[in-house]
């Protein structure tokens, strides 16, 4: 559906012009969104792995310095001495004591990393779990979570984790070493825990609010800052790591401590096969000033949509004024009526619309007057050239001296026929109207029907159906008679007797006389034969005059009946109920009678 063909062109122009501009926001929003969005990521991403390469050269030099420590600490003299010293309680006391004191008491304190020792050893002399150097028995090692992992190797680093300690439980890390002898006998476990606040010190030193990850080599989480994925969103983020640094926006599931499902992942590690360091943050904190520029532009647009539509509406409304104004002229026209004035200010393509409109206006002004004239003239014409053929007032002064002379001679039918085209005449005349009643139009039938009796007598029949409310109407005089009169001369022609039926029907616009004769019917070319010069006269008068008067779709048309031999006459025309024209046979018709 074209809405040009549709909607007022204003209304058009508004919305249009409005549904474009909201549109191009809209699209300017989403795009500035997306580029602004990826560039910020790129360039937080790129912040990020910057911190993180130097974050993870920290972190290594400290967990290398913890597993060299453990390296060494495995392989001294005194800690294997004392793992494998069998003898007597006093002994091993004492033995333990010195390594604790001279050796691994000073590793602690001079350590900012370190937290505690656990070594697992076989019949230990005393188990304290809440110390800083603990000993504790081999056995049960196995029951421990992370004992499958060291199992399997030598060495081996292990998750956050609680240990205790002399002010109570402690977070840390641990780093796991097997002792092993030169004879290659595994004689006990070595565990030095590393604090992870001191870690979280390091990851955080820049003050992010982002989560980080620590990740060994194998992909299982060492420690964490501040939010910790289940293990099934880590092995998500692994699935995405190409490379020793990187980023990608993931969308993961938002379960365990996960706040927000959209994360851009960020990681880096110094070497293949080392520690990984994962950033983690949320989508929606990178792209707040995105976000932002985007809810400015709205509402930019939005102050632009509400100037564009004031301007829109201005604009639209002076541009179909002027079309409204002629619209409405043309609505209101009448030739017959002067119409309000046509606006001249206008020196554009409106103006010259209302120049062509006031010459057509003009123009068709003019050739209706011309036309009336002429409408007037012709009705003038045709009434003068019927009432020309014969000369009423003559005629009817002459045939009332012959019926007084036809009376004093004892002439009673030649009374009666000359008393009966006396009332012919008198209807004929009509003290000069063009329109009489139908009542008096059947009764010139009936007056013209008696006459023809006379000779014909008995043999000729008519019946007249009209209903009496239909009486009353105007016709034009002189339209029944002439089509009866061509049934009776042209229709009987040679025969010795016929029958006419007049049918009288209101319909909703008009008056429906039908005119039925049972003669010979109409010639099949009577339509295209040549006429006489003086004759067929009445007929074709009766046509015209009724088309002057009333025009389409009124008028007169004949034919051979269907039913029955004879012919039909239908004579149309509308209802007219208004007295009849003093001046002379005018008559105003209404214009919705003219088709």
């Amino acid at each position: 559906m074209n809405p040009f063909r549709t909607f007022r062109i204003d209304y058009v122009f508004f919305f249009s012009f409005a549904g474009f501009v909201a549109v191009l926001i809209t699209i300017m929003m989403i795009v500035s969104y997306r580029f602004s969005a990826a560039e910020q990521a790129d360039s937080t991403s790129m912040y990020q792995q910057a911190v993180l390469q130097q974050l993870n050269k920290q972190l290594t030099d400290h967990m290398s310095a913890v597993e060299q420590t453990s390296l060494a600490v495995s392989i001294n003299s005194p800690l294997v001495n004392y793992v494998t010293m069998n003898g007597d309680y006093y002994a091993r006391k004492t033995a333990r004591d010195e390594l604790n004191r001279d050796y691994l008491a000073p590793m602690l304190n001079s350590s900012r990393s370190m937290f505690s020792f656990q070594i697992y050893m076989n019949d230990p002399l005393q188990v304290d779990p809440n110390a800083n150097i603990q000993y504790l028995p081999l056995a049960s090692a196995s029951r421990e979570s992370w004992y499958p992992a060291v199992d399997k190797s030598d060495f081996v680093w292990i998750g956050q984790r609680e240990v205790g300690s002399p002010q109570g439980k402690q977070q840390v890390i641990s780093f796991i070493r097997k002792i092993t002898t030169l004879d290659g006998v595994n004689r006990g476990i070595l565990i030095i825990n590393v604090r992870v606040k001191f870690l979280q010190q390091i990851l955080t030193e820049d003050n992010s609010s982002a989560s980080r990850l620590l990740l060994d080599s194998g992909g299982r989480m060492i420690m964490h800052t501040r939010i910790a994925p289940p293990p099934g969103e880590i092995n998500a983020i692994l699935e995405r790591v190409d490379g020793d640094t990187g980023q990608a926006h993931q969308v993961l599931a938002a379960a365990g401590s996960l706040p927000e499902k959209s994360m851009l992942t960020v990681w880096s590690r110094t070497s293949p096969g080392s520690w990984m360091l994962v950033e983690l943050t949320p989508w929606k904190d990178i792209t707040s000033g995105s976000v932002r520029l985007a809810w400015t532009m709205a509402v930019v647009g939005a102050a632009a949509i509400l100037l564009s539509l004031f301007f829109t509406m201005f604009l639209s409304r002076n541009f179909t004024r002027p079309i409204r104004k002629l619209v409405q002229l043309m609505q209101a026209f009448n030739p017959e009526k002067r119409g309000q004035p046509l606006p001249t200010e206008y020196r554009n393509e409106f103006g010259s619309l209302f120049s062509g409109y006031r010459k057509l206006t003009e123009r068709i002004e003019t050739l209706y007057q011309s036309l009336e004239q002429q409408y007037k003239a012709q009705r003038e014409a045709e009434i003068k050239a019927l009432q020309a053929m014969i000369n009423p007032h003559f005629l009817y002064n002459t045939l009332d001296q012959l019926n007084w002379m036809a009376l004093e001679a004892g002439q009673e039918k030649i009374s009666q026929v000359l008393e009966l085209m006396g009332q012919m005449f008198r209807i004929g005349l009509s003290g000069g109207e063009s329109m009489i009643t139908l009542q008096e139009e059947l009764l010139h039938v009936d007056c013209f029907l008696k006459i023809q009796q006379f000779k014909w007598g008995e043999e000729l029949e008519w019946h007249i159906d009209c209903p009496e409310e239909l009486r009353h109407l105007m016709i034009p005089k002189l339209t029944l008679q002439p089509f009866v009169e061509n049934a009776v001369m042209h229709g009987f022609h040679g025969r010795r007797q016929g029958r006419i039926h007049l049918i009288c029907m209101e319909e909703d616009r008009g008056i429906r006389i039908w005119i039925r004769d049972d003669g010979i019917g109409l010639r099949e070319d009577w339509k295209t034969r040549k006429r006489h010069p003086t004759g067929g006269y009445g007929i074709r008068n009766v046509k015209e005059r009724i088309q002057v008067y009333f025009g389409p779709p009124f008028g007169v048309s004949l034919r051979n009946r269907t039913d029955a031999p004879g012919s039909e006459a239908e004579i149309y025309w509308p209802k007219v109920n208004q007295p009849r024209d003093q001046k002379g046979g005018g008559i105003h018709v209404d214009h919705r009678y003219r088709g």
